[in-house]
């Protein structure tokens, strides 16, 4: 599903609501109808990805993508063969030892796209992941995004403030004005779910 909107709207933060970065003021946030107000984020089973890679310059794209299962205590073993196979994924086998500053603006993102799924999240959260990349690195890393989540049947929110980035990626879209979704059956860009990816 993607949430599509005007900066300043109040898709991130319905983002980091849902990660549990934020408290809601009211409400519940339900997930499959239970709900997750009070869970703390690094039980929420969700993994976010930000506009901005954010790696730690002084780890490897290996031990970066592995962070949060040392965090957890897995075994090394386990953390090894789960790195490996989120990497191969997004294309980066081989990777492991490479360092952060070695990479180009697509690896990073591809690293911080492993670095979420390593945990194998219930809710993949996308932060409007493309935008800081150029336009034929957009298509081929969306494409891999979109692959994935097909692959892995993984619930993915994408946040996008371009109509056809929206249209590209989600088989829904909700249109947010000022931290509501609207209400418009009218919106043209919209697609039915059996319409190709691009």
């Amino acid at each position: 599903m993607a949430l599509l909107g005007a900066s300043g709207c109040g898709k991130t933060t319905i983002l980091r609501l849902i990660a549990g970065l934020l408290a809601p003021d009211k409400g519940i946030i339900a997930v499959d109808g239970v709900s997750v107000n009070g869970v703390p984020a690094e039980r929420r089973q969700t993994a976010m990805v930000f506009q901005k890679p954010l790696l730690f310059p002084h780890l490897s794209v290996g031990e970066n993508v592995g962070f949060s299962l040392k965090l957890k205590h897995c075994p090394a073993d386990e953390i090894r063969e789960r790195v490996s196979e989120a990497l191969a994924m997004v294309k980066l086998d081989g990777f492991e030892t490479r360092r952060t500053n070695q990479l180009s603006g697509g690896q990073e993102q591809r690293v911080s796209i492993a670095r979420a799924l390593v945990s194998q999240p219930n809710i993949l959260l996308l932060d409007e992941p493309f935008t800081a990349l150029d336009e034929n690195l957009r298509i081929e890393i969306r494409s891999l995004v979109r692959n994935i989540q097909r692959r892995l049947q993984v619930t993915a929110l994408f946040v996008t403030h371009d109509r056809n980035e929206a249209a590209a990626m989600a088989h829904r879209i909700a249109f947010l004005e000022r931290g509501k979704i609207a209400n418009d059956q009218n919106l043209a860009f919209l697609r039915s779910p059996s319409a190709p990816v691009q």
